[in-house]
């Protein structure tokens, strides 16, 4: 080009280029492509699987949110070297500029969002669950006046909705310096702007360099500096003594230290002339880009890794419960006393059994070489309803501090103590009419406190991973009364149309809910579907469930745990923890040998 013409180019009349589509400009597009169908396919993957007990927890929307958006800002990146020259170079700067002030601190924003949700789970589940704990009422309390008060309708709001409040302030303040200072930057459109800060450089090159420089990238780069060095190691200081099995904990870990490098060599990449000739190939932003690898990584991969050994895992049970255990798939469909009988039974029969001739007996001598897999037989129904019904408080630990599914081992064992206190002398199939009405309606009071505390979906703070059928089910019989007695209408007074189906304990109203929650108590018509067995469909699929998922999890943690001998890490002490084992293991095989010994006779 005549070297008059180069003296008169300026980035605001550089002509656009043809495309490189070099050797390095062919490898980032096939990178892009590549590297964004499997991503596309771990999120499909996760979501098709979102029913799955270690995703459902998640909030998969939150993640998949925030990974979208740095995933635009991605593709954004990697497309720069071989097409980007084909637009003109204020052009996409200010493409660059306005993804990186709006997409970007967006999708930070929602990753740490979800992430704070982890916390928000794990102090939840150890409230409510951990240490024999039987699950907290929920309904609309702390509050009243939560139609008239703001400050109310925000404290009776989700913790979803809660942390996006101030997140969608922050984006909107964030949107408003971008706009502000690309207004204000006169290098980005030469004819407005305040004085001063006008593009430098004699030569194009000069002036582009100047172009990704400046103070109206820092407000962007700040959100990134904030999470990587401030709020993600606050996080992991806080999580670090959680031991949980969904990869949480690693998730915040993992994107931690893959955070630290990103802002420190953006700015070094875009100050320091010596990376000038790397800039050439590996822009800037691409620093940002590697921490945004790393989360999508642990938010759509690794999760996609938890299902397939949740499976995994499953087929184990099963095959453990086909092998030992003959009776598990009937026993999860009837009530657990009946199960628990059925063990009791078998703990009664004698003969000659296969386990005599040379199976030892799994746990139960500390000097026994373990081997590198638990034992089948722990993983039957018949070893869990042994836990359930001998040490239920290591379980219960472990599910609520670990698998955060405290909330299933609390049903089971509220269930099964509302059935020995209320209906002890009647048999699965009695009729529920056999009791006088006081007593009818005192089991369908402490019904209605399982049914709110659990299954609801708009009272329970963390409803079982029930069907629909069965979730409909329970639904008709008391989410009507529930939500009279503990929900929105628990505020209304004595004068309203439902005057008639609740009635303080007391005979007296108070002024909070938690108080008008434990004073007040259904009155009105019972369901004629309400009986001994109403919860029993939802029993027999939350036992399967605890069976195939927490039990199995328990067993192998547990296991490993007594292989490794670190006691230091343990949920619970590691004598309880050996004990449960040993107690269950013993259990199991006396009820082995008595069926095999039946069989025999």
């Amino acid at each position: 080009m005549d070297p008059a013409a180069m003296a008169s180019l300026t980035i605001y009349n550089f002509p656009p280029m043809p495309p490189n589509f070099d050797s390095i400009g062919i490898f980032y597009m096939t990178f892009c492509v590549t590297w964004t169908v499997l991503v596309i396919a771990g999120m499909i993957f996760c979501w098709v699987n979102h029913n799955s007990p270690v995703l459902k927890i998640r909030g998969l929307p939150l993640s998949f949110a925030a990974i979208i958006c740095l995933h635009l800002y991605w593709i954004l990146a990697q497309i720069t070297y071989p097409i980007g020259r084909t637009m003109p170079a204020v052009l996409a700067y200010d493409v660059q500029y306005f993804v990186m002030g709006t997409w970007f601190p967006l999708g930070i924003a929602l990753f740490h969002a979800s992430n704070a949700r982890f916390l928000h789970v794990a102090k939840l589940q150890k409230l409510h669950f951990a240490n024999k704990g039987e699950g907290v009422k929920r309904g609309k309390l702390g509050c009243d006046g939560a139609r008239t008060s703001w400050l109310c309708r925000l404290r009776n709001m989700d913790y979803t909705t809660k942390i996006m409040i101030p997140i969608g302030l922050g984006l909107v303040v964030q949107a408003c310096l971008t706009i502000g200072m690309w207004l204000a930057c006169k290098k980005y459109h030469p004819t407005f702007g305040i004085p001063g800060t006008e593009i430098r450089g004699s030569n194009v090159m000069e002036q582009l360099v100047d172009l990704g420089r400046g103070w109206e990238w820092w407000p962007t780069v700040a959100w990134q500096f904030v999470w990587s060095w401030i709020v993600a190691p606050t996080m992991l200081w806080k999580a670090w003594g959680i031991r949980d099995t969904m990869g949480w904990r690693t998730q915040t870990i993992g994107c931690c230290l893959a955070s630290l490098h990103a802002t420190p060599m953006f700015l070094i990449a875009s100050y320091v002339p010596a990376f000038a000739k790397v800039n050439a190939y590996f822009t800037p932003s691409q620093w940002l880009h590697l921490s945004s690898m790393v989360f999508e990584i642990f938010a759509v991969f690794v999760p996609a890794f938890q299902v397939i050994r949740l499976r995994m895992l499953n087929k184990k049970a099963i095959d453990a419960n086909a092998k030992w255990d003959t009776s598990s798939q009937s026993s999860t469909l009837r009530p657990m006393s009946n199960a628990m009988g059925t063990c009791i039974n078998c703990r009664r029969e004698a003969s000659a059994s296969q386990l005599e001739k040379g199976l030892a007996n799994v746990y139960q001598s500390d000097n026994i070489e373990i081997g590198p897999e638990p034992d089948s037989r722990l993983l039957t129904m018949s070893a869990l309803d042994h836990a359930l019904r001998e040490n239920t408080g290591s379980l219960q630990e472990f599910s609520a501090l670990c698998d955060f599914s405290g909330e299933n081992i609390a049903f089971l064992t509220r269930l099964e103590a509302w059935k020995t206190s209320t209906w002890p002398q009647f048999a699965q199939n009695s009729k529920a009419h056999s009791l006088s009405g006081e007593e009818m309606l005192e089991a369908y009071n402490s019904a209605l406190d399982i049914y709110a505390d659990f299954i609801s979906i708009n009272l329970a703070e963390f409803p079982l991973n029930l069907p629909s059928n069965e979730l409909k089910h329970l639904e008709a019989v008391f989410e009507k009364p529930a939500r009279i007695l503990f929900g929105e209408d628990s505020s209304l007074n004595h004068i309203t149309p439902f005057d008639d189906a609740y009635h303080s304990r007391n005979g007296q109203t108070s002024g909070s809910g938690q108080d008008i929650r434990g004073q007040i108590r259904y009155t009105g018509e019972i369901p004629s579907s309400f009986n001994p067995n109403v919860f029993d469909s939802a029993q027999g699929h939350i036992k399967y469930l605890v069976l195939t998922n927490t039990w199995a999890k328990f067993v192998k943690e547990m296991h490993q745990r007594r292989r490794s001998s670190e006691a230091s890490r343990s949920v619970m002490s590691t004598e309880s923890e050996t004990s449960l084992l040993s107690r269950v293991s013993t259990k199991v095989t006396d009820m082995i040998r008595g069926k095999s010994r039946s069989d025999s006779a």
